[in-house]
């Protein structure tokens, strides 16, 4: 089963669309850097579940709001 073509108007991509992968990307980067400061010792255990779940909810509210977005 083939995929749309999607075309952008202008030929060009707005800004946009390049914004909301690099949001995801940096939340999940920020995230695997968390844990591993913490199982390195470099950051203490409360502070990284604190860290952790505020990059979770972020991702899980980005997500909620990327995914019910009016098209």
């Amino acid at each position: 089963m083939r995929a749309p073509i999607v075309t952008v108007s202008g030929g060009s991509l707005r800004s946009a669309d390049l914004g909301t992968p690099a949001i995801v990307v940096f939340l999940v980067l920020a995230l695997g850097a968390t844990i591993f400061l913490w199982r390195a010792r470099y950051i203490r255990r409360r502070t990284a579940y604190v860290a952790m779940a505020v990059i979770v909810v972020g991702l899980i509210i980005f997500g909620a709001l990327l995914y019910t977005a009016p098209a």
